[in-house]
């Protein structure tokens, strides 16, 4: 793999998963390029986690934590976009519905956010503010980083162990192989760690490891295999979980 075909990779990885405008237009978003682009997804954690690092750090200079944690947290929504926020809503409706497999899989593509959504909404704002609220500028980084990194590896043994829910969107398109897999899991672990120092790294790591096993097989079981809403929505579900670990490790 040249260097140029890896810094590609990157761009793509960082267009695809957050509203910056890096993608090579002569690299279209097709399932190849994707599969090659998931071995960077932890990266672009670290981008989308300093970059709410560095939001908190300067709101600190003026705000009170609340408000300071709760503009790092839009910082992180605009630059992605609401990707996986949008991921969990289309989820907690589509899930949240007492109807069959095929009639969940329309409700994940409908625009419209139900109940069941904006409750998720809700509880995606309130959760992380009152988790990183108490915690300083550096420990808030720290979460951050480990959050937004594990948040994304999520997706890779989800897309490689498990099958597609439909024929049509991320869940097919995104197919991490083995080595991809083993790659990124590396270096995300050494990333954590080294964030997080070892206690606490641990921790982060087997709560990730948890939740994207058991999300992985509840959508398994409900839904027939996975999609990009449900990567989106574990990947949430392991980005707050990791907040909460590390918030109730670091304080």
């Amino acid at each position: 793999m040249s260097p140029r075909s890896v810094l590609a990779d990157l761009r793509l990885a960082v267009a695809f998963l957050t509203r910056i405008p890096a993608h090579d237009p002569d690299r279209p978003f097709d399932a190849a390029a994707l599969t090659r682009a998931a071995l960077w997804f932890p990266l672009v954690g670290v981008l989308i986690g300093g970059l709410m690092g560095g939001v908190r750090a300067l709101a600190d200079l003026g705000l009170d934590p609340a408000p300071a944690t709760l503009l790092a947290l839009l910082a992180a929504v605009l630059v992605t976009g609401g990707f996986h926020e949008d991921g969990l809503a289309d989820a907690s409706d589509g899930m949240g519905a007492h109807v069959a497999r095929e009639r969940r899989l329309e409700i994940f593509k409908d625009s419209r956010v139900g109940t069941y959504g904006a409750l998720a909404v809700a509880f995606m704002v309130a959760f992380p503010l009152i988790t990183l609220a108490p915690l300083g500028s550096e420990d808030f980084l720290r979460a951050a980083l480990c959050g937004h990194v594990l948040g994304r590896w999520s997706t890779l043994p989800q897309s490689w162990l498990l099958p597609a829910a439909g024929q049509e969107g991320t869940g097919s398109l995104v197919r991490a192989t083995p080595p991809v897999v083993l790659a990124a899991s590396a270096y995300s672990a050494m990333i954590v760690l080294l964030v997080a120092g070892p206690g606490p790294g641990a921790l982060a790591l087997g709560v990730a490891v948890l939740l994207t096993a058991l999300g992985g097989a509840y959508f398994r079981v409900r839904l027939g295999g996975v999609s990009g809403d449900t990567f989106g929505a574990v990947n949430k579900v392991v980005e707050l979980a990791v907040y909460a670990a590390l918030g109730a490790a670091l304080i």
